[in-house]
């Protein structure tokens, strides 16, 4: 266990394996508040079974320690490339939660009856069925993954009734026990200043149980994949676990991209549309960021496109997909005259992107301070809350930001043009 002192703040730094943990002692404060960050999420799924990570997750909550204290649950969200717990409550109940939660980063989970499986699973069902009733949950995040340089944006968009029908009990264990422990976890801690005994105690029972079960991970995970596939592979050349990318052949579009010309079947229908798309960094940026904000030079106002103040068309739906090192903002409309505008006017608002009007400039100026002054007064749930946010894993990154105008038909997006970003620091510093 490596302890450091962080250079901005009173927060203790640990490290104990692929364990990471940042300690944010608040003498005021009387609740504790706990995130763990697990670097696997829906794009380490088998293929064919799609949905093993959302299970783990829902396993993983189940079976704590049986000390656990009652009345502290924990919520989790599976994500495209990492899982993320959170629990708060009483400091004096800390230990077993903290305990819970450096147990799900070691991948040590305790055994399921086959009724509870069963129930998780149709727990998931049910999530997964609201996508098949609104395709444009799955579209979203198809067009990310054309849009991206990352791959695997598409990950959860992929999950089906037949995949969630086919996992087992021994998939999701495979996963937990080979996935979690492989993967960097990063855990925030914040709350009183009795928790640092708490946690020093805690990692120091976590180091002893890694050095007594210890085994080399790409034994490990060669064991469990069959040779050659993808997952075996990335682990053996030490990155995260990947699975293998959609079928269909890469077409070219402008800026040098490869798009993935694939749909899932629930999207096969959707067709009549455009899309903005805005690639970037994962880490954020106000600058770029104002391209596509609700009232921006697009979305909102509809300015560059000549539209005048006030009448910009309203988008179909908009989400924002994030992976390890990237993320790619989706803005949807239905087809018809915005297409001609997009494509006559958005080359020209992407390279005059940053000269907002002082309005939006100043709108996000004080959005951002607020969000600031909100994470730094806000009690141990909201520190650990914002904290897990932000974070990103350490990674190769991927390209630079761009903006592309695509059309969906039958659920495949085309590129019908993509338009490079670069972002310069005096030019970050200027918007943001």
């Amino acid at each position: 266990m490596t302890p450091s002192e962080a250079a901005d703040g009173p927060v203790r730094r640990f490290s104990v394996g692929n364990l990471q943990v940042d300690l944010e002692t608040l003498p005021w404060a009387h609740s504790f508040g706990a995130a763990l960050v697990v670097g696997c999420g829906s794009r380490d799924d088998p293929h064919g079974l799609e949905g093993t990570a959302h299970m783990a997750e829902h396993l993983n909550i189940l079976t704590g320690p049986p000390a656990c204290a009652p009345g502290l649950p924990v919520l989790a969200v599976t994500e495209i490339d990492r899982t993320v717990f959170r629990t708060t409550g009483d400091p004096d109940d800390s230990a077993a939660s903290l305990q819970h939660l450096t147990d799900i980063a070691g991948g040590r989970r305790g055994n399921v009856t086959p009724d509870v499986f069963e129930g998780e699973r149709h727990a998931v069902l049910l999530e997964t069925r609201r996508m098949d009733h609104q395709p444009l949950l799955r579209l979203g995040p198809l067009i990310a993954a054309a849009a991206a340089d990352e791959p695997g944006l598409d990950s959860i968009a992929r999950t089906t009734a037949e995949s969630l029908s086919g996992i087992t009990p021994a998939d999701v264990t495979r996963l937990v026990r080979h996935g979690y422990p492989g993967a960097r976890s990063q855990l925030f801690v914040a709350g009183p200043p009795s928790l640092t005994g708490v946690v020093e105690d805690l990692l120091a029972r976590y180091e002893e149980s890694r050095a007594a079960t210890a085994q080399p991970a790409a034994a490990s995970v060669a064991a469990a994949q069959p040779a050659g596939s993808p997952v075996a592979t990335a682990h053996l050349a030490g990155s995260p676990v990947v699975t293998a990318q959609p079928a269909g052949s890469p077409s070219f579009v402008p800026g040098g991209h490869q798009a993935r010309r694939a749909a899932a079947p629930a999207v096969r229908g959707l067709s009549d549309l455009v899309a903005v798309t805005l690639l970037r960094p994962r880490t954020p940026s106000a600058a770029l960021g104002a391209l596509l904000d609700a009232r921006g030079p697009i979305v909102g106002l509809g300015l560059g496109l000549g539209l005048g103040a006030g009448k910009g068309l309203r988008p179909l739906g908009r989400t924002t997909i994030a992976g390890r090192t990237q993320q790619v903002d989706v803005v949807v409309w239905r087809a018809g005259d915005i297409t001609a505008l997009l494509e006559r006017s958005l080359p020209s608002v992407v390279a005059d992107w940053y000269r907002l009007t002082e309005e939006p400039r100043a709108r996000l100026e004080n959005a951002a301070t607020l969000a600031g002054r909100r994470d730094q007064a806000g009690g141990p749930s909201a520190r650990v809350r914002a904290a897990a946010e932000q974070y990103t894993f350490p990674d190769r990154p991927h390209g630079t930001p761009r903006a592309a105008l695509w059309k969906i038909t039958e659920g495949v997006p085309d590129c019908l043009g993509a338009y490079p970003l670069p972002l310069s620091d005096e030019l970050e510093r200027r918007v943001k």
